[in-house]
């Protein structure tokens, strides 16, 4: 059996796409969260977490 890992695209943290504890459904694809304060982060803005980090205006 092989793992697959997914970025946490808040905090840039590498999650097993099996343990995930939270996960967040946008545009047809799956996104997988280490905590519940990234997924709450992302659902509020996802458009903003689909660009990479350098690309990020505060």
């Amino acid at each position: 059996m092989t793992s697959k890992k997914e970025m946490d695209r808040v905090c840039g943290m590498w999650i097993e796409t099996e343990e995930a504890p939270f996960t967040s459904f946008y545009k047809d694809e799956t996104y997988y969260f280490c905590a519940e304060e990234c997924k709450v982060k992302f659902d509020l803005n996802p458009a903003y977490y689909m660009v990479g980090v350098e690309g990020r205006k505060p």
